[in-house]
């Protein structure tokens, strides 16, 4: 399996711990930069965490600093073939957690019927 934290900024973690989800759910709800406005956050305004296999299917949760989050279903490595429309809800800083951790696990069943 592959899973993969894409963080805002563009930093990639294979692999990501509990403690790096975490801190890169925090930093992109509450990160408070110097001279930083919100259409600056708003370049870098989303991370996502991916989750799949090397034959297929993947999937993955993108999260923006807005609380939107996007669930997509893909059959394979590539985004070649969607499976499905990606399904939009907001979330609060907690649930986007509680997914990432979820997805992370492989719990992608649970994932589903959060965005059902």
């Amino acid at each position: 399996t592959m899973d993969l934290l894409l963080r805002r900024y563009g930093a990639e973690i294979s692999s990501p711990s509990k403690a790096a989800l975490s801190d890169a759910v925090q930093k992109l709800f509450h990160e408070d930069l110097p001279g930083m406005t919100e259409g600056d956050y708003e370049e870098h305004g989303a991370a996502s965490l991916r989750y799949g296999y090397d034959d297929g299917p993947m999937y993955g949760i993108e999260i923006a600093r807005s609380g939107k989050a996007s669930f997509e279903q893909w059959a394979d490595q590539d985004y070649r073939r969607e499976l499905s429309p990606s399904v939009v809800r907001t979330v609060t800083i907690k649930e986007a957690l509680e997914l990432w951790l979820m997805l992370s696990r492989g719990q992608v069943v649970h994932v589903k019927k959060y965005f059902t």
